[in-house]
């Protein structure tokens, strides 16, 4: 009977730590293997930035917000559904991060003062927000966000990582002149007209 009470408080613990959502390869992007954990996190946030974007109208789009996403078929030929959509929308948006950040490190761009400030202060917000909502640490309220395996270690490396790529984005953008824009355009129309 004690083999059994261990076994079982040996599982529990396993299954709430986040140990196998930490360990385990999801997805490879690029060089970069990330974990159920780190991918989770572009999971979340793509269902939150549709929920932002759309609202109430995601009933028009068939989502059912009080449903669990892997039951909710998208796509009936396929069987897709709106879970499938959103790890396929996940996977897509590291890739496009880490694509920009990784051309960061290359160009050798780091984030300034004032956005190492803005990931400071982000954090310092989730500790506040967590507190508020009666969360004994940021690593809980994380955890209760995103799911086994966040932390805030995890959740400040994937920040920095958003930040840094969306800097890095804007700051090429900017430095495009009108002649190269020009000859971009120039260049999408010759491709576009095969």
């Amino acid at each position: 009977m004690l083999v059994v009470a261990v076994t079982v408080g040996v599982t529990n613990t396993i299954k709430t730590s986040g140990i196998r959502e930490r360990s385990t390869t999801a997805v490879t992007v690029g060089t970069h293997e990330l974990s159920n954990a780190e991918l989770n996190y572009f999971y979340i946030d793509a269902i939150n930035n549709f929920l932002n974007q759309y609202g109430s109208y995601a009933s028009m789009f068939g989502l059912d917000t009080t449903k669990p996403l892997n039951e909710q078929v998208l796509d009936e030929a396929t069987g897709r559904t709106w879970a499938d959509d959103f790890v396929v929308t996940a996977v897509e948006n590291a890739r496009s991060i880490y694509a920009v950040a990784d051309a960061a490190e290359a160009a050798g761009y780091t984030l300034t003062a004032e956005q190492q400030t803005e990931v400071d202060y982000a954090i310092a917000n989730m500790e506040m927000y967590g507190a508020m909502y009666g969360y004994p640490d940021i690593d809980t309220y994380i955890k209760s966000m995103y799911g086994n395996g966040a932390s805030k270690e995890s959740y400040v490396e994937y920040y920095t990582l958003n930040v840094l790529a969306d800097s890095y984005y804007n700051s090429y953008a900017e430095s495009l002149t009108y002649e190269d824009a020009d000859l971009r355009a120039a260049e999408a129309e010759n491709y576009n007209q095969f």
